[in-house]
């Protein structure tokens, strides 16, 4: 019932542009599933967006247009979803092999039963292919290792001021410490 009036409220909205956050949070598979199929059907039109913000990205894959992934506040990927099935592949490859595509340079590795999946990104099929079986990963996986992997953008930038210093330039004054017991607005 509370499934229905939520997307009731929001096919009730005219706007160009309808932005979601988290919206089937706490409903079980059965509801998620049938809120977005009824979304679809009834809001969505070709001068129209959906932008969703969630965590249950398997969910969302086989509506998606776009994705755009986010940690720690930077955009880590933002494309068509096009483009990550022709950019990403998994390789499930066997212990014989496992060596020789490591030196490939795997964004990600995962235990699988019939071996080990690794996550390659613009590497062509045919190079994957002859070191194990090559396949499409699911937009879960591509996040899940864009997500642990380590930030290069700030260790270029912790590198660029360390040069900077040892140069001579200035450090610039600590930011004072703030009292987070305070409130930070009042309410006159």
């Amino acid at each position: 019932m509370i499934v229905q009036l939520h997307l009731a409220l929001i096919l009730a909205i005219d706007a160009r542009l309808l932005v979601l956050d988290e919206p089937t949070l706490g409903l079980d598979i059965l509801f998620r599933r049938q809120f977005y199929q009824d979304l679809i059907a009834g809001f969505f039109a070709p001068e129209r967006s959906i932008l969703v913000t969630t965590h249950q990205v398997e969910e969302l894959e086989p509506i998606l247009t776009d994705a755009l992934l986010i940690r720690d506040g930077r955009i880590v990927l933002a494309t068509e979803m096009e483009s990550i099935r022709r950019r990403f592949r998994e390789l499930v490859v066997g212990a014989e092999r496992l060596e020789e595509a490591r030196a490939l340079g795997p964004l990600a590795e995962r235990r699988l039963p019939s071996g080990v999946g690794l996550l390659f990104r613009d590497l062509p099929e045919e190079r994957l292919a002859a070191f194990g079986e090559p396949r499409q990963p699911s937009l879960t996986e591509v996040f899940v290792a864009l997500m642990r992997q380590r930030p290069v953008m700030a260790a270029a930038s912790l590198v660029h001021l360390g040069s900077a210093r040892a140069r001579g330039a200035r450090r610039l004054p600590a930011r004072p410490a703030v009292d987070r017991s305070q409130p930070t607005c009042s309410s006159r």
